[in-house]
């Protein structure tokens, strides 16, 4: 009963700012929670506490969700660090919990529920992290490489003095512990990404989060199969927790799970938007060696066919783009400096966005980018008049281009039939 009532008490208070403001005091909850876990405290008896609790399983993944948006903003000097500690316990405790049907039932309730609140916050903090964590480990293993070669060189490393093999040997275990941490926590985010898209599709495809959800998968796919990936080799990699067909997989059953979960055919469209990582030979690149490591060959051929569609939407693209001609400045995002789709207009600072794009900016910060003002969705204003004006732009430069094109082919027709006409005198 003991325990029942300390769970009452986690449960309400975790996510709650209202009763308790300190952060890492609520943090601490966490901790708790993650010794009573099954596996940690090594009773079964604990399990009820998850599994058979009446609060638990109404409100634990939610405040749990709620509390990984939360620590975010600590107001410490020390926040960006302690952020991926925390995050590490939630994480923990959020993949036990997605193994409980009627957990995972919840979760997938507050995913619709809560597809632009507190979920797609979330969302939008566990891929800044997956991108952020899995970067840093990788650029730390070419460090690491740069420093095993120096070492290796024994005769030159010999000369050097013993101060400086000192510091240097320092540095070579520092960043191995760094890499050691940050990959265990880029694939404990990337291995929650893939679970959860298997069942969750609908908030990765929202307009202010496709695209960026296509960026951080195609910097991925560029970096396991790309031409850099050799440089990646490390002699142990299992000691610094770097798994790359693991980790390769799991990104590509990403891909396969928004694909199966794109109803409005936006997702191929988005891959191929990626201007910095985005590169159609890498699917193929992929798809070689998920063949030899023995993955899935239904989920290899949605992969390819996945590919496939986003380099015909490129090229769709491309022509559209050369449709449309120069397009005036009034009618793009000054953000992005592209066609706005929907213009809404910044109460305070009175300027002209795209909606999808001011709602990414909003995701990780409150404010208006122009003058630092507080800014909510709620507070965007449609700017109707803008909107008419570029949808008749774009109808009036594809009816242009139609017409072009008809006046090219009848151009070729009149050069062509004096042939025609010669033939038949023949």
């Amino acid at each position: 009963f003991l325990q029942d009532d300390f769970m009452n008490f986690i449960i309400m208070f975790m996510a709650n700012p209202e009763y308790i403001r300190n952060p890492y005091l609520r943090a601490k909850m966490v901790e708790v929670l993650n010794c009573w876990m099954p596996r940690r405290s090594g009773s079964s008896a604990t399990a009820t506490l998850f599994e058979g609790h009446q609060l638990s399983l109404e409100y634990l993944v939610r405040n749990l969700l709620k509390l990984y948006v939360d620590i975010e903003f600590t107001g410490s000097h020390t926040q960006f660090y302690d952020k991926f500690n925390i995050r590490h316990n939630i994480a923990e405790l959020l993949e036990y919990l997605w193994k409980v049907p009627s957990h995972q039932n919840a979760w997938r309730q507050i995913a619709k529920e809560e597809e632009k609140g507190v979920y797609l916050n979330f969302l939008n903090f566990l891929i800044n992290d997956s991108i952020y964590l899995l970067d840093e480990s990788l650029k730390k293993i070419l460090e690491l490489k740069e420093l095993e070669a120096e070492m290796a060189n024994t005769v030159e490393w010999e000369t050097r003095p013993a101060q400086e093999r000192q510091e240097r040997t320092r540095l070579f275990r520092s960043q191995e512990n760094i890499i050691r941490i940050d990959m265990k926590l880029a694939n404990e985010d990337v291995s929650m990404l893939a679970f959860t898209s298997e069942q969750i599709t609908a908030p990765f495809l929202l307009p202010e989060m496709v695209e960026r959800v296509a960026s951080m998968l195609n910097y991925f796919l560029l970096q396991l199969v790309g031409p850099q990936r050799k440089s990646l080799s490390l002699k142990d990699p299992e000691k610094y927790e770097f798994d790359p067909k693991k980790l390769l997989t799991q990104i590509v059953n990403i891909y396969v799970h928004l694909a199966r979960g794109d109803k409005r055919n936006v997702f191929a469209g988005a891959i191929c938007k990626d201007g910095r990582s985005y590169n159609d030979q890498l699917f193929g690149a992929a798809a070689d060696i998920l063949r030899r490591i023995d993955v899935d060959g239904k989920v290899i051929q949605e992969f390819v066919e996945l590919g496939a569609k986003a380099k015909a939407a490129a090229s769709e693209a491309m022509d559209a783009e050369a449709a449309l001609g120069e397009i005036p400045d009034e009618f793009l995002d000054p953000i992005q400096y592209t066609l706005m789709k929907d213009p809404v207009i910044l109460p305070s600072s009175r300027t002209t966005v795209d909606r999808s794009v001011i709602l990414r900016h909003l995701l990780s910060d409150g404010t208006d980018p122009f003058n630092r003002s507080h800014l909510t969705p709620e507070m965007l204003i449609p700017d109707d008049d803008l909107r008419a004006r570029i949808e008749e732009f774009v109808r009036s430069q594809g009816k242009r281009s139609v017409g072009e094109g008809l006046t090219l082919q009848n151009d070729k027709g009149i050069l062509q039939n004096p042939n025609e006409d010669l033939t038949l005198i023949d």
